[in-house]
């Protein structure tokens, strides 16, 4: 994949088209080998479509075609393939319907959407004035596509997939199993595997994204009995850490437990100011209220403790995290109907450094503590920056 534009090369905004489309071809069964992005520099996009036609079978490229003086896309595929722009007719009377259906007059400026290169297919735009095309250069095929998700999406739906799948038979089915960790960084969860014997052809793969690091196992779905066995003894070497399996996120897994055993989740936020109650919601848990009082500072973890010493009502859990105490230290409460466990732990120095990362750490060793009541396992602290203070 091209991603185009200064806006993408200097970090302005994040590509979410690079993720959707690796995600989308992924799930398709083609794989994704080669992404980089260019400025909008027309020498530049014509030197990189020459480069990358001669080793890729597939080239996508994205953006660069709207009506303005800085969009070269089209230009520079023509100037890598040695041919002229010309004007498709049969696009430029869509837009021209496009404008007429809103109302609106078509500017001059946007004729030039209806340039593409002479021995380009049109590929049809069914959210917006910029078309798509197909070129074929040193025996790639080159699908330029629009910039804005709407139009991207679509144009990758209905235009683009149909077409890999008739020049490319559809491939062996692609499968990969994920797990989500908490509590241990990338090198140990890494090395807690690393005697394990992979199936030739499968990869075992690792992505930190603090406070978690997700475990992926890849490989292609003929191998997929093999790898369930090695998904075993690998979520056995790191059951103590596990989060979540597959994509669904970790909220959401707290969302089906509750539901599951019909409890709702009520909580009471210091330090996380309203970060735990947010996460949960946008999952979708069962909630029956939420107080959040801020950091406001305590001058003691125990009294706070005391302070929200309560019996759930049945079929609730009583779920809190104390404001920032002494500057390094704080407190977790779990009250369930049968059983109230209390955390008073010391921040490390390093995270306190980090005070949005310290939130989201506090946010899911909270969750943490509830997927371990709920799935019936010991619930105790495990993050490393969090240790307990001894009595």
């Amino acid at each position: 994949m091209l991603s185009t534009g200064d806006e993408v090369l200097h970090g302005e905004i994040v590509d979410t088209n690079a993720v959707w489309l690796a995600n989308t071809f992924y799930e398709a069964g083609y794989a994704m080998t080669f992404r980089t992005t260019s400025g909008d520099c027309l020498p530049t996009l014509v030197e990189t479509l020459q480069q990358r036609s001669r080793v890729a079978d597939v080239l996508i490229v994205n953006g660069g075609l709207g009506p303005t003086s800085d969009d070269f896309t089209a230009q520079a595929a023509a100037q890598a393939a040695g041919v002229d722009l010309v004007r498709n007719v049969e696009w430029l009377s869509e837009m021209q319907a496009f404008f007429d259906r809103r109302g609106r007059e078509m500017a001059a400026i946007n004729l030039k959407q209806a340039d593409i290169p002479d021995t380009a297919e049109m590929l049809p735009n069914g959210n917006g004035t910029a078309c798509g095309f197909r070129l074929e250069l040193n025996d790639c095929q080159i699908f330029f596509t629009p910039g804005p998700p709407a139009e991207f999406k679509l144009m990758i739906t209905e235009q683009v997939l149909p077409r890999l799948i008739q020049y490319f038979p559809m491939p062996e089915k692609l499968a990969c199993l994920r797990l989500t960790t908490f509590g241990r960084g990338e090198s140990a969860i890494a090395a807690l595997l690393a005697d394990i014997n992979i199936p030739a052809g499968v990869t075992l793969g690792y992505r930190a994204a603090a406070p978690i690091v997700e475990i992926k196992l890849s490989g292609n779905q003929t191998q997929l009995a093999a790898m369930q066995a090695c998904w075993k003894i690998i979520k056995g070497r790191v059951k103590d850490f596990v989060l979540f399996e597959g994509k669904a996120g970790f909220a959401a897994e707290i969302a089906t437990l509750l539901s599951q055993r019909h409890y709702r989740l009520q909580l009471h936020e210091g330090f996380s100011a309203g970060l735990l109650n947010w996460t949960l919601a946008n999952g979708n848990a069962a909630l029956c209220g939420a107080e959040i009082t801020g950091n406001n500072e305590t001058w003691d973890v125990e009294n706070w403790m005391r302070s929200l010493a309560v019996k759930p009502a049945d079929q609730t859990l009583f779920l809190a995290i104390s404001p920032l105490v002494k500057g390094q230290e704080v407190g977790f409460i779990l009250a369930t109907p049968h059983q109230t466990y209390t955390f008073h732990a010391v921040i490390s120095d390093a995270l306190l450094t980090a005070p949005q990362r310290l939130q989201e750490v506090l946010v899911v060793q909270a969750m943490y503590l509830v997927h371990r009541w709920l799935t019936g396992q010991p619930v105790t602290l495990i993050y490393q920056g969090l240790a307990l203070k001894s009595d």
